[in-house]
């Protein structure tokens, strides 16, 4: 099982642009699961021993699992990237916390897709999330839409010629 100080190796570096899926997802999930199936003490233990850069990385690995589950059209991946997401952003260990703007958004917008909220994924995994973070989803969803928005909270603007995974999309023939 694999620990968040594995959350620090250098393979890491450039996560956010890595081809989906990649075996550091599964690295991030196995740290997720691990989290997950652990007693209330060992969670504590777990959040206790974040550092900003593994924080970065579960953030990160929400926005990477809210892509994931639009592909596959499933809000499963939504809820481990929730709980990463919350993970990272629990005891505030973000180097910079505007760098978790971004993040909510995607997550929002995936869970939007796909007919949920944010909201109702945290209140599904509200036993898991630490206060901080869960109080924080709920915040962002109560924002106005513009505000939630993947432009507005710092992402791409929405372009129908551009994918952020893939860059310009071909012309149409």
């Amino acid at each position: 099982m694999a620990t968040v100080r594995h959350l620090l190796d250098r393979r890491f570096n450039g996560y956010i642009g890595i081809k989906l899926p990649h075996e550091l997802d599964d690295l991030v999930e196995s740290v997720v699961a691990g989290y997950l199936d652990a007693t209330p003490a060992a969670r504590q233990e777990t959040l206790d021993a974040i550092q900003p850069r593994a924080a970065g990385m579960l953030c990160v690995f929400g926005q990477r699992m809210a892509t994931m589950a639009v592909r596959t059209d499933s809000t499963v991946p939504l809820y481990r990237g929730i709980v990463g997401m919350g993970m990272g952003m629990a005891e505030r260990t973000l180097d910079d916390p505007r760098d978790s703007l971004f993040v909510p958004a995607t997550v929002n917008h995936s869970a939007t897709t796909l007919g949920t909220s944010i909201t109702q994924l945290a209140t599904d995994m509200r036993r898991y999330l630490p206060e901080p973070a869960y109080e924080e989803f709920l915040a962002f969803d109560r924002r106005s839409e513009q505000d939630k928005s993947l432009a507005d909270s710092g992402g791409p603007p929405a372009d129908p010629g551009r994918s952020s995974s893939t860059g310009p999309a071909p012309p149409l023939a």
